[in-house]
């Protein structure tokens, strides 16, 4: 022991150590001072200018407080101090170092510095300043090691007591700086997130989640109820960082995008470097910590006191806590940049979406690439770091190794360069399977979106068995394309575990043959087992890491490959001339061609620009000057370049504020051309100049978005009450609303899906007229409705007095009826090459022997009404909202969205558990469950025989070598058999068959709900059952599952081994388990609720992608591409925040279990120290090894358990969604038909009543006898109940009373798909599987090529079938019209055998010879059926046997046709009279 005096000069040196003096445990005080206190303080200087220089560029954020002068006042008592100890040293007394002086002199100028940066940022910084608490954080810890020094120096008390005094301040500070600043901060700034306003240690240990935590603990979690996300995380901010230099880029190289990304989040991702490196060395100082303790522990006090041990504890608590929070902050700041990278990339991706061509527009493209892409790019980037961390590891402790082994570390090097290149092989080969699994993907969600927005056909055609084989066979499809995916996934996870199971075993083999050859010179003692079995943990962990790592990485590339190809491609480009605003000086415009962003500078305005009120605007006449609106110019339209135009030599002229009507037989290019004045089909020559901006647009078949009437009608116009009451009368929708329950606050569904076909054309038509746009388009938007509604609806528009008319908006009308061509001002013909044949007025062309002159058509005449037209000028000017009656809003989506909410609350449910378990079968579980523990114990016995191996050195140098090596080696080869086993049981067994047996239930499911389901039910929640929920069962769920069961199995076995090792230590294990328990309980109760949020939130991204693919052609002609963007972004920014918030509180989890840990860690240090020469050094190694173990392990059983809690929320959804959709079947349903059924096709509807809800009607009482044979119509006004009818007959409408019976069988014994599959359904709406023309026209499968093509030769498709391939050719690339598709569906009833033909307004679509010739065909091929025919044009009815006529939902009348029109007061008559030409 040195004296004082030899202290004092000791006290002078560097050091570090004070060797001899103060028990032998301390530093010297010049180290302390100039490494300790000096070194920090000179850093702090450094920035402390730079900090404020930015600082004082930025604006006061704060209220005056008296905070601020708290913590100045401490400052100044901290300098005083800091200027007393300068005396105190500076006396020439003191015994002092040469830096004792100059450390109290640069500490007064820091506590100044201090002083002054905290008042700066105090004022201008949202949050506790990071600069002051990290350094104040840090010298708090390095001070009380000089403090402790000074004190035990005691020949300088009265420094000490000043300096325990600094000590005390500094901890002072440490809290004042602490203090959030949120309720001193300006208004604009309140606000403001959590974690944007909280300090260092609220961040580092993730405190600013605690009311989080505690809300979602004590009640349901809403939206409403997360922190929101800062600026840097809103998808506003990414998007418009991200999209400008994705423009920007010059030459687009295959990984621009990629590249991209990490230059825009560098900073973001850099920042995960420095607690990544902090992890690493945390990590490393594991090894030296068990070498140490296990000489300590085997040494006597005198060879190393009990300081030593103390010293220990504290090195624990640093390493195992620095451990915690470096792990925390790394990943934290790794998923921060994740979700930054997703906001950006979706946001882009739906960008991307608005501006497609309307050709090359496929949902399930986006939406694959939204969902799964995104995914796979969220898993690659979780783990990017490792790819240069895990390097960085092996390296280290493979040199480590050498330090405890010699040449012997030469193997877990082979070993690992073996995995490396056998991973790398692997993951070539993952990159390309895993692009052929997403496309099989995306091919089957794009049928089963087709499918989910046309369930009302498929239903009334009885597809849904056809569609169920063939929706079912692409799964299967696509499962065994995976197959080859998942088996290069098990040789990954072979090649990643070789090197931890298979590199102890050689390393030590070799190890030990060295040894034998020494001649007891070396042996494999205690210290060097576990030391090294800490460095193979610390080795094969990187190891196993990089591998998966650079597979999820490679993974990620390909996705980004994807979605760079799918930003790359060739954008919708308008070739229009441009309006007359952008016009030159001299008045000519310049023909450009403008990509879709460009022309949105002058296609969009806002809703402010285009909706003025209606006293600003009224009904005036259009003020411009331009005689013809637009004009077209030697102009050929087409889709390709390389191929012939579809429309070509096209001249012509619309006039300003009038009516043209462009007309011609079925396939001319009515549609084409009318897209072509929009902009969207390219034009291949010529040239279009448009006059104006403002287009509304009526597609042929009607787009809608999900949501009510109302926001249907008035989109993203500003709401006007009276132009909106204007409007219903004028489409006459006000009749349909009185009608509805909830009136104009009724839900429409996805695609309109709860309206009738009439209701969806008028509510697009009202859509169009609300907008008040300068040019209206419409697309046969009369043809689904009724004469009398189509009189008033025309009349209200277009006649003298109409709306348009008077508002001066220029009007094209395309119609497959020449009915209304003597109302037009203008009209054009095209035939049937896609030529223009005539065009002018009607008086001209009715003269001219052509197209028109054909008809025979009277002249218009204007004075006729309808006779419920409405005097549209008082409605106009009424200034109350009594004309129509809006009811009190629907019932929220609470009670769905509580049942989905419990299912997923549900998710740790047992029951849960064991569904999963049956669907894949229970042999199956349990062959996994054993193997897997086989596995366990193969790789946990090794530590106790290596144990004993090294007792037995001990005594009897390498001896029996061959018999421990031989054990051992056979362990792991056996360890390695029972995974691949295990491997292989649940990813190439268990997946496929959960995979087919979940979409199998889900798509059976699906096709046997009812109709209202999908009218109630959003197309992308349903979606999501079939895009999210069957990928997490695919591929994450089994990993999860496999990951946590080996690490729970393996947690285990650890634990037993530190309870073997310290009998003691085993004594706290309830406490640790009661203690995680809690945890668990406390963090999944908003974990769950977070996941669910982060599924839900998903959903209306999902559908809002999907519909705006849908609706591209009229979102663009509305110019709604930013209102939707902007939708979007805000959809996304509610989709970021449970995204980013799940990742935040599964950080928070893995800190508290690294925290207890830490605290395992320390209490067996302790119980080492205090149990010496009890406790032996093999026991000691076991249970210092297993802690490094156990902290590994225990950190992947809450993070796999977390994400099996997670991914298992997918079965629940799933299994609710099956058990909670009720199927429309019911038990009753049995009675077994005769193979002829219907024979005679006898039909009788006795006092029928039938409705969608509880609340509505739509059939009252009908009763209704038809022979079989007998060819009946039905008609009557849109919304009366045809339709209806219809329904209730195919039994997709429920009957409140009566019945339905069809040759004496009541329909209600029957089941449905009999019903549907043995009467032929033609519908309004067209529905075409994916795949070729055989399989469109004969989806059942029973007819002869030959019959085949005699139907189509029938109604004249096959000349066009044949040159685009036969039947063989693709259903896509025939390019058939609206019109074409009807007449395929009419050749693919000709090929069904049944005594009944029902016609839903079949040929709404068709011009007047095209029907002729249908209606020839209805009259020869089903002249002995019983024809059921809802007829709008009442003369294709007036050879029918009887007619039906409904109002109400009731029958008025049912008699002979020409009876009924011998009586002028009969509801039929009146029909009749105003549906004829002269009537007009």
């Amino acid at each position: 022991m040195a004296t004082p005096e030899s202290c004092k000069q000791v006290d002078d040196t560097f050091g570090p150590y004070a060797e001899g003096c103060r028990g032998g445990f301390d530093f010297t005080l010049l180290f302390e001072e100039s490494i300790l206190s000096i070194l920090p303080m000179a850093l702090l200087l450094i920035v402390v200018p730079f900090r404020i220089s930015y600082l004082f560029r930025r604006t006061i954020k704060v209220d005056p407080s008296s905070w601020l002068a708290s913590k100045l006042v401490l400052y100044a008592v901290l300098g005083a101090t800091q200027l007393a100890l300068v005396a105190l040293w500076a006396k020439p007394t003191a015994t002092k170092t040469t830096a004792s002086v100059a450390d109290a002199v640069l500490s007064s100028v820091g506590a100044l510095a201090l002083a002054i940066l905290s008042f700066v940022e105090h004022e201008r910084s949202i949050r506790p300043s990071l600069v002051i608490q990290s350094y104040l954080s840090l010298t708090l810890l390095l001070d009380a090691a000089r403090v402790r020094t000074l004190w035990l120096q005691s020949y300088n008390n009265a420094v000490a007591a000043v300096t325990t005094v600094a000590f005390t301040l500094k901890f002072l500070l440490i809290i004042c700086e602490a203090v959030e600043k949120r309720s001193i901060l300006h208004p604009e700034w309140k606000s403001t997130s959590p974690e944007a306003t909280s300090g260092l240690l609220s961040r580092s240990v993730f405190w600013w989640l605690n009311g989080l935590f505690r809300t979602g603990f004590k009640r349901s979690l809403s939206m409403e109820d997360l922190l929101p996300l800062d600026k840097h995380l809103t998808c506003g901010y990414l998007y418009d960082r991200l999209q400008t230099a994705w423009v920007n880029v010059p030459t687009k190289a295959p990984r621009s995008l990629l590249f991209l990304y990490f230059g825009r989040l560098k900073w973001r991702l850099l920042s995960a470097v420095p607690p990544r490196l902090g992890l690493i060395a945390f990590n490393f100082c594991q090894p030296f910590l068990i070498q140490r303790a296990i000489s300590f522990s085997s040494r006597s006090k005198s060879e190393d006191p009990n300081n030593v041990g103390y010293g220990l504890i504290g090195a624990y608590f640093l390493v195992y806590a620095g451990i915690a929070i470096t792990t925390g902050q790394y990943q934290h700041l790794t998923y921060r940049a994740i979700t930054m990278a997703r906001g950006g990339l979706v946001s882009m991706l739906f960008a991307k979406t608005s501006s497609l061509k309307a050709n090359a527009a496929d949902p399930a493209t986006s939406l694959t690439l939204m969902s799964a892409d995104i995914e796979r790019v969220t898993n690659g980037w979780q783990t990017m770091h490792e790819i240069w961390a895990n390097p960085i590891e092996i390296a280290l402790a493979i040199y480590l190794l050498e330090r405890q082994l010699g040449a012997a570390c030469a193997i877990p090097i082979a070993v690992a360069i073996v995995s490396l290149l056998g991973s790398l092989f692997v993951m070539n080969l993952v990159v390309q399977r895993q692009a052929l699994w997403l496309e099989a993907i995306e091919r089957r969600i794009s049928a089963t979106t087709k499918m989910l927005g046309s369930m009302k056909r498929i239903k009334m055609c009885g597809l849904a068995d056809t569609l169920f084989d063939n929706l079912h066979s692409l799964r299967l499809q696509e499962l065994e394309i995976s197959k080859s995916f998942r088996r290069l996934l098990i040789g990954s996870m072979f090649f990643a575990y070789t090197t931890p199971v298979i590199a102890p075993v050689l390393t030590f083999m070799v190890f030990s043959l060295i040894a034998l050859r020494s001649n007891g010179n070396s042996t494999l003692d205690t210290s060097k087992v576990f030391t090294s079995l800490s460095l193979f943990a610390l080795l094969a962990d990187p190891l196993s890491s990089l591998i998966m790592a650079m597979s999820a990485f490679a993974g990620s590339l390909g996705c980004f490959g994807r979605i760079q190809v799918f930003l790359d491609t060739p954008e919708h480009v308008d070739k229009r001339i441009k309006p007359f605003q952008y016009e030159s000086d001299n008045g000519q415009s310049s023909q450009s061609d403008t990509s879709a962003s460009d022309s949105l500078r002058w296609t969009e305005k806002s809703s402010q620009s285009r909706m003025t009120s209606t006293n600003d605007r009224g009904i005036m006449s259009f003020p411009g000057s331009h005689a013809d609106f637009m004009c077209v110019e030697d102009a050929s339209f087409g889709w390709e370049t390389e191929k012939e135009a579809l429309l070509s030599s096209i001249n012509l002229s619309i006039p300003q504020g009038k009516l043209t009507m462009i007309v011609g037989p079925v396939g001319c290019g009515k549609t084409i051309l009318l897209k072509a004045l929009l902009g969207e089909v390219p034009a291949l020559s010529g040239t279009i100049k448009l006059f104006a901006g403002d287009v509304s647009y009526c597609d042929q078949s009607p787009f809608h978005m999900n949501g009510t009437v109302r926001d249907s009608i008035t989109a993203f116009s500003e709401y006007d009450d009276r132009w909106y009451n204007t409007i219903l009368e004028a489409c006459a929708l006000d009749e349909d609303l009185r009608q509805m329950p909830l009136g104009d606050q009724t839900q429409i569904g996805s695609k309109g899906i709860a309206l009738s076909g009439g209701q969806c054309q008028r509510l697009a038509l009202a859509r169009a007229a609300y907008s008040r746009h300068d040019l209206c388009i419409l697309d046969d938007v009369l043809s689904g409705l009724d004469m009398d509604t189509e009189q008033r609806v025309f009349h209200s528009l277009f006649g003298r007095d109409g709306l348009l008319r008077r508002q001066g908006t220029t009007s094209i009308l395309a119609s497959s009826s020449s009915r209304r061509v003597p109302f037009a001002d203008h009209i054009v013909v095209l035939d049937v090459d896609g030529k223009l044949s005539e065009q002018g007025s009607f008086k001209e062309l009715n003269s001219a022997g052509g197209y028109v002159s054909s008809f025979e058509l009277q002249p218009a005449d204007w004075t006729v009404q309808s006779t419920e037209m409405t005097n549209l000028d008082q409605v106009l000017a009424m200034t109350t909202t009594s004309k129509i009656v809006h009811p009190t809003l629907p019932p929220s989506k609470e009670a769905t969205e509580t049942i989905e909410f419990e299912a997923n609350k549900r998710t740790g449910d047992l029951a849960i558990y064991t569904y999963y378990a049956r669907s894949v079968g229970w042999f199956a579980v349990v062959t996994f469950i054993v193997a897997m523990c086989a596995y366990v114990f193969c790789i946990s016995f090794p530590q106790v025989w290596l144990g004993w191996w090294a007792a037995a050195n001990a005594q009897r140098p390498n001896q029996k070598l061959g018999y421990y090596l031989g054990i051992y080696a056979m362990l792991g080869v056996m360890g390695l058999i029972s995974l691949i086993i295990s491997c292989w049981q649940i990813i190439i067994t268990m997946v496929p068959q959960s995979g087919e047996n979940f979409h199998h239930r889900l798509l059976k499911t699906v096709l046997a709900a009812p109709l209202t389901f999908f009218s109630t039910t959003d197309t992308g929640v349903t979606l999501n059952r079939f895009s999210q929920d069957l990928q997490l069962i695919d591929m994450d769920l089994p990993l999860s599952a496999l990951n946590f069961v080996a690490a729970f199995i393996l947690c285990i076995a650890q634990i037993i081994l530190i309870g073997i090792s310290s009998v003691y230590a085993a004594i706290s294990f309830p406490v640790c388990f009661l203690f995680v328990y809690l945890i668990q309980k406390f963090y999944l109760r908003t974990s769950r609720q977070l996941r669910f949020l982060d599924l839900e939130a998903k959903s209306p991204l999902y559908s809002l992608f999907s519909e705006t693919i849908a609706g591209l052609t009229t979102i663009r002609a509305f110019g709604w591409q930013r209102s939707l963007e902007a939708k979007n972004r805000h959809l996304l920014d509610q989709s970021q925040r449970p995204f980013y918030l799940l990742f935040s509180v599964q950080r928070w989890l893995q800190l508290v279990l690294d925290l207890l840990v830490a605290a395992i860690a320390i209490m067996l240090m302790s119980l080492i120290t205090g149990l010496r020469g009890v406790l032996s050094g093999a026991y000691v190694g076991i249970a210092l090894l297993n802690v490094i173990l156990f902290s590994q392990t225990l950190k992947l059983v809450l993070q796999y358990w977390t994400m099996l809690e997670t991914h298992i929320g997918a079965v629940s959804r799933i299994r609710n969604f099956t058990s909670t959709t009720n199927p429309e079947d019911t038990s009753q349903e049995t009675a077994v038909l005769p193979p002829d059924w219907p024979a005679q096709g006898a039909i009788e509807f006795h006092s029928v009543s039938a409705g969608y809800e509880s609340n509505r009607a739509v059939l009252n009482e009908v009763t209704l006898s038809i022979r079989g044979g007998e060819k009946i119509g039905i008609c009557g006004r849109t919304g009366s109940g045809k339709s209806s009818l219809i329904l209730a007959l195919f039994r997709m409408l429920e009957l409140r009373a009566g019945s339905i019976t069809i040759d004496g069988l009541d329909l209600s014994t029957i089941p449905r798909h009999e019903v549907r599959s043995r009467i032929i359904g033609l519908p309004q709406d067209v529905f075409l599987l994916n795949g070729s023309v055989r399989l469109n026209i004969d989806p059942y499968g029973r007819a002869t090529d030959k019959a085949i093509i005699a139907a189509l030769q029938d109604v004249r498709l096959w000349e066009g079938i044949q040159g685009k391939g036969g039947l063989d050719a693709d259903i896509e690339d025939v390019n058939l019209s609206h019109g074409q598709k009807q007449l395929l569906c009419l050749a693919q009833a000709l090929l069904r055998q049944s005594s009944i033909l029902v016609l839903d307004e079949a040929t709404s679509s068709l011009d007047d010879v095209t029907d002729a010739l249908m209606q020839r065909i209805i009259r020869q091929k089903f002249s002995r059926h019983t024809i059921i025919a809802v007829a709008h044009k009442l003369d294709t009815i007036t050879d029918f046997d009887k007619v039906a006529v409904l109002d109400k939902g009731t029958l008025v009348e049912l008699d002979s046709p020409y009876k009924l029109l011998a009586q002028p007061s009969s509801a039929f008559s009146q029909l009749y009279r105003s549906s004829v030409p002269d009537g007009g």
